[in-house]
């Protein structure tokens, strides 16, 4: 980050960023939402792409992708055959989510900025498979990528359309999980202190007594999501 004439800091916009991606230890300890440069710059055993990753030079990578479920993000003017195909991946997205965190995968789901489209996978999976409610997934997900990130354009979860096919989601969870059983809840983690600087899933997962334990499956279970108290309010 440098500063502009006045003396203010001048931000990089959030598909520039690095490492460009925010943990997101109440959903999983495992789990970080990320840009197109964030698989470059971290060390994960899945990648879930929305968009081509790019390496640390700029060019687009695709072998750092695990997974690749592209789709657009038209910031809420989706056609109706666009979200029904965004929908589609983004349950898909959410069940590879689960299946990688059951595993204690260290797991990025990535878009361009990391805020729309790898943020509804994220989300997807809260609804889905931790019983959380659309509005407390996307409250957290946006409470963690202020809290992480410091980037120009800085509006995650604002696609009006996603978010209404969050609601959709839990609308459906019944339907849509059948006889499948949501995950555990994770561990309580304790955060130390450190700078604002994103990329921070080291903190969860680096030493031996904030490991979690092993996730289990489960009988149906809702797994609480965090107190609002002490986050960053924008």
């Amino acid at each position: 980050m440098s500063e502009d004439s006045s003396g203010q800091e001048e931000l990089p916009p959030g598909c520039e960023d690095v490492p460009g991606y925010a943990p997101l230890p109440s959903m999983s300890p495992f789990l970080s939402c990320g840009n197109q440069y964030s698989a470059a710059h971290g060390n994960f055993a899945q990648v879930i792409s929305t968009v081509i990753p790019r390496n640390k030079d700029g060019k687009p990578n695709p072998q750092l992708s695990t997974h690749q479920l592209l789709f657009d993000d038209q910031h809420g003017r989706e056609s109706e055959s666009a979200l029904a195909h965004a929908k589609r991946l983004i349950l898909e997205g959410a069940a590879l989510v689960k299946q990688a965190v059951a595993a204690q995968q260290r797991t990025l789901v990535h878009c361009e900025w990391g805020q729309n489209r790898s943020g509804s996978i994220c989300c997807a999976f809260a609804v889905l498979y931790l019983g959380w409610t659309a509005e407390e997934a996307v409250r957290y997900f946006r409470d963690q990528n202020l809290l992480e990130r410091r980037y120009q354009g800085q509006h995650p979860m604002s696609n009006s359309s996603f978010n209404n096919l969050m609601k959709e989601i839990e609308g459906e969870r019944s339907k849509l999980l059948g006889h499948v059983a949501p995950l555990a809840p994770p561990p309580k983690i304790i955060v130390p202190g450190g700078s604002r600087t994103g990329g921070g899933i080291e903190r969860f997962t680096g030493a031996s007594e904030m490991r979690p334990h092993q996730f289990q499956l489960s009988q149906v279970q809702r797994v609480p999501p965090p107190s609002r108290q002490g986050i960053r309010q924008s």
